[in-house]
């Protein structure tokens, strides 16, 4: 467990230090993001019957996160923490990731400077059910649209899809984001 760990912090340091350019050149930034989540693991459905294991249950359900990263007109980089826990169908799951956006283009609509992103993410998940706990690394990719609403602020929505590398208990985690940024 504790080779995981410090394999996914090496994972962050390096991931975040393969775009330092973004943090002298561009702005850095924090934010909070919120979404909606579609999560493909394993839960007991009868957790008297040991029988009852399902494998690809699909639990959706609210999604939060921490965000701090930089960015500048061609690139955002971000390390993430984002955390889901439905009561009702049983399923939690912890994440943290790097990501890396890239901007397609700009266009500017009025005062607001609207751009469309593509991106991939790493990181590493903590998946809980009654019986079930897991850990593994994860990737996937995102594209989204962020709007430059003032010089400080930024939001953006997206979509964030992520699978999971070897483990049987989680599939895949996928999510429509909402987030708020505040650049300094």
């Amino acid at each position: 467990m504790m080779k995981r760990f410090a394999a996914v912090v090496l994972g962050l340091l390096m991931g975040s230090a393969l775009y330092a350019e973004n943090y002298s050149e561009g702005k850095k930034f924090l934010g909070l993001e919120v979404g909606a989540a579609q999560i493909q693991g394993g839960i007991y459905l009868d957790i008297l019957d040991p029988l009852s294991y399902d494998q690809f249950y699909e639990g959706s359900g609210v999604t939060y996160g921490l965000r701090f990263g930089a960015q500048n007109d061609k690139y955002r980089t971000m390390i993430l923490f984002d955390y889901y826990d439905n009561v009702d169908e049983d399923q939690n799951l912890q994440m943290g990731l790097v990501t890396i956006d890239y901007y397609v283009l700009s266009q500017d609509a009025a005062s607001v400077t609207i751009k469309p992103f593509i991106g991939i993410n790493v990181g590493y998940m903590q998946y809980e059910s009654t019986f079930v706990e897991d850990t593994d690394f994860v990737y996937g990719g995102q594209a989204g649209l962020v709007a430059s609403i003032s010089e400080n602020i930024d939001i953006d929505l997206s979509y964030r899809y992520s699978l999971t590398w070897e483990t049987d208990t989680m599939d895949h985690f996928g999510a429509a984001m909402l987030g708020l940024n505040y650049l300094y």
